[in-house]
This record gives structure tokens, C-alpha cells and sequence, in this order.
């Protein structure tokens, strides 16, 4: 691949963040890109992070956290605790029309960070055998 690739390739996962509405971490992980060494390592930094982000909200994640609440909360009804919800402020209901927010875990989640960990792994082989060559 050539540098031209791997900016179309940022390029166009940055798009797709923006138009499924996660401009927010999209502008977050470009902030924190200082001194780029290049299109390559912008790219591999962006999907590193993207990745750490996806992956907060995983299975993995979560579960361990849920694990750990699980261990010290008990329900009255004595039933697993399956996430959890947080409900937000009357102010806050107004200015995001949302009366809560539910964190529990998503399978989806941890498909992407591990489809994302693979793109990255395929990325550096490519880099590698190319650099040699």
C-alpha cells in the first residue's frame, strides 16, 4: 500500500464515524495526533484508539465491571444484575432528550474492537513487507 492508501483509508473510517454520529470521538483522537510520521502511523494511531474506544463499551469491559458490582450488590428481588442505568438530571433531560442512559454489554462492540485489532495486525504486515522490499 502507499501513503495515498492509507489516507483514504483514514479518510474514509473518519467519514463513516461522522455518519454514524460519532464525530465526538472522531475529533477527539485527531486532537491528540501531534508530530505525524506519516500517513501510515496517523492511520495505525487512529485505529488504535478507535479501538480503545469501541472497546469500552464491549462485553469484555463491561462484564468485568458488572463482575466486580455483582460481587457487593445484591438485588432485592435477588436476580442478576444485568447492567446499569444511570438517569439523568432534570436539566439534562431537556438538553438531550434522554431520560436515561443503560450501560450493559454489547456483543457488537467487542466484534468491532476485534475486527479492528485485526485490520491493524494486516495494516503492520503489509507496512512491514513493503518497508523490506
Amino acid at each position: 500500500m502507499t501513503n495515498e492508501d492509507y489516507k483514504e483509508i483514514l479518510q474514509s473510517m473518519r467519514k463513516m464515524l461522522g455518519n454514524a454520529g460519532f464525530g465526538g470521538i472522531d475529533e477527539r483522537i485527531m486532537s491528540d495526533i501531534h508530530g505525524s510520521e506519516g500517513s501510515f502511523w496517523d492511520l495505525i494511531y487512529y485505529l488504535k484508539h478507535l479501538t480503545e474506544e469501541v472497546s469500552l463499551g464491549s462485553d469484555v469491559q463491561l462484564s468485568n465491571v458488572l463482575r466486580r458490582v455483582r460481587r457487593h450488590v445484591q438485588t432485592e428481588s435477588g436476580d442478576i444484575i444485568e447492567g446499569v442505568r444511570v438517569t439523568v438530571s432534570n436539566d439534562d433531560r431537556q438538553r438531550y432528550d434522554v431520560e436515561h442512559i443503560d450501560f450493559t454489554p454489547s456483543p457488537e462492540l467487542g466484534y468491532i474492537a476485534k475486527e479492528l485489532r485485526a485490520l491493524i495486525e494486516e495494516l503492520d504486515e503489509d507496512h512491514r513487507r513493503n518497508s523490506i522490499s
